[in-house]
């Protein structure tokens, strides 16, 4: 599978698995072991989707070593104060039965206190728990200026939602300048008809012979960057990493970078996120 070098100089694959929604214990093993075994390498997971432990038994009975996997898990909100974040990384290592995360994420700005769980989460680096450390959902050129300036260990990646209706050029162009790579989340627009039944995206499929999904992967690719898919239809799960017959002409990029509207999939105010933060957690 291909990589890119991250600014810490560890490896990190360009295709990831996501494991949102997947509640059933069952259905959730199947999903990641098939996965795995179809060449999938990085995978996306985080204590509130409730399923670390069932993908945790996959981990420990692969016969994939551990060194070629790459896994991350995500710190919400409510492990940002006092020593919560290194006790949230403890626990997390022990339901995904490993001895340490590959990447570990901060999962907002907008609550207060993440400043303190980044310096947690380099102490987690120090004892040897986590790899390489990042942020989720950094929208803004403010909070990844003020991460940087406070940051001992530079963030490696910034977590985002990312598809060519919402290409996040102005992020981009800090995180360029910053060397933090961008991980695509919603890199398929959740699916949404207004992004998969587009008729540019469909020309584009139609002369490559391909589907619009792996064009739109293809295209994230080709701009560098790593993408979160989920999937529990074997046949997606296969289509979504095998790109490399895909190659889009210089016309074709430049027809979907035309296509970006600034148009988000997750529209929930951000006073809404904050009250389902402290309601959920």
């Amino acid at each position: 599978m291909d990589t890119v070098l991250l600014n810490n100089q560890i490896e990190m694959p360009i295709q990831g698995i996501g494991t949102k929604d997947l509640f059933d214990p069952d259905i959730c093993e199947q999903v990641v072991l098939f996965s795995f075994m179809n060449g999938y390498r990085l995978i996306d997971t985080t204590p509130s989707y409730h399923n670390q432990a069932s993908i945790g038994i996959v981990i420990s009975e692969l016969s994939i070593d551990r060194s070629e996997l790459f896994i991350t898990s995500r710190i919400s909100p409510f492990y940002y104060k006092k020593n919560r974040t290194l006790r949230c990384i403890e626990k997390t290592l022990k339901n995904l039965r490993t001895d340490y995360l590959d990447l570990a994420l901060l999962e907002t700005p907008i609550i207060k206190g993440w400043q303190n769980a980044w310096q947690q989460l380099e102490k987690a680096v120090e004892k040897g728990l986590v790899k390489s450390i990042g942020v989720c959902n950094f929208m803004t050129e403010k909070s990844l200026d003020e991460l940087c300036s406070i940051a001992n260990i530079k963030p490696v990646v910034d977590q985002i939602q990312c598809h060519p209706f919402l290409q996040q050029r102005h992020i981009q162009k800090k995180l360029n300048e910053k060397n933090i790579q961008l991980e695509a989340w919603y890199p398929l627009g959740h699916g949404h008809s207004l992004l998969l039944n587009n008729s540019v995206l469909m020309d584009i499929a139609t002369a490559h012979h391909t589907t619009v999904p792996q064009i739109i992967l293809k295209w994230h690719q080709q701009m560098g960057h790593v993408y979160i898919t989920k999937s529990s239809n074997p046949d997606h799960i296969q289509r979504n990493l095998h790109l490399d017959h895909l190659c889009l002409t210089p016309d074709d990029m430049k027809q979907i970078e035309a296509l970006d509207v600034s148009r988000s999939f997750y529209q929930i105010p951000e006073f809404v996120q904050k009250l389902e933060y402290s309601l959920v957690h």
